[in-house]
């Protein structure tokens, strides 16, 4: 029998025995105790990929109840199977999987599946997002007075613009008695946190453009020009009013 590997050689071949499913060359060094080592390994390997689709049901109810919980399963354990988790917090997981789930051959007759996913993984973001005072009145009237410091978003703050019902999508799969829909009908969101809940309502898209101008910290006036490409006389008032209204800018 040759040398024993090293720790960090058994730690690298049981991180691969997880990911592929083999490690022939860890296989040797395992006890058998009842059961054969290959085996032990697929435990270990299919234990994590039910953590990780547990952790996909979790971050995408909606997702899953429009699939239905076979589907939607077996899209997430190829997910986590061949993308994996590349960070150590589960949280984090889940990204790419609006993507992911875009790309399948089985989801192309329902292409909104995708932006579904995208608006529950900006609830995901919401949720986790930092703390932030709203500004007060004189806070405000001085951001928007300041060309070169323009007014700051909440953390909490997400806007999506899609090409489908995407909210109305969303809130079919929370109450299915809910009336029939179009999906094909386009809708822009916007998200924030309200105490401990997800709040979303439907904004214009020109407001959506402005919001997401501002989160990635563009001045006013770019974020009011992003709003004007796609609403041309979109006034200034009638972009802000939305984060006026729930208090979105921070302190």
């Amino acid at each position: 029998m040759s040398s024993p590997p090293s720790l960090r050689e058994l730690q690298h071949a049981f991180a691969g025995a997880i990911v592929d499913g083999v490690a022939p060359s860890l296989e040797p060094w395992i006890a058998t105790r009842g059961i054969a080592p290959a085996a032990r390994l697929r435990i270990y390997r299919n234990a994590n990929l039910a953590i990780h689709v547990d952790a996909l049901a979790t971050s995408f109810p909606a997702l899953q109840h429009l699939l239905g919980e076979d589907c939607f399963d077996g899209l997430a354990t190829r997910h986590a199977a061949f993308r994996g988790n590349r960070s150590g917090n589960l949280q984090d997981y889940g990204a790419d999987f609006a993507a992911f789930v875009a790309a399948q051959p089985e989801t192309a007759p329902w292409p909104w599946l995708g932006d579904v996913a995208r608006l529950e993984w900006l609830r995901q973001e919401v949720a986790l997002a930092a703390d932030a005072t709203p500004a007060d009145a004189a806070a405000l009237v001085a951001a928007l007075a300041d060309a070169d410091h323009p007014p700051r978003l909440r953390p909490c703050v997400r806007a999506l613009s899609c090409a489908w019902a995407v909210l109305d999508l969303w809130r079919c799969a929370q109450a299915p008695e809910h009336d029939a829909i179009d999906p094909a009908v386009p809708q822009s969101v916007l998200l924030w946190r309200e105490g401990s809940q997800v709040a979303m309502r439907a904004i214009a898209p020109a407001q959506a453009a402005f919001v997401d101008a501002l989160r990635h910290e563009s001045s006013l006036d770019l974020a009011l020009a992003a709003a004007q490409l796609i609403e041309a006389q979109a006034p200034p008032e009638t972009l802000l009013r939305p984060l006026l209204e729930h208090a979105l800018l921070a302190a």
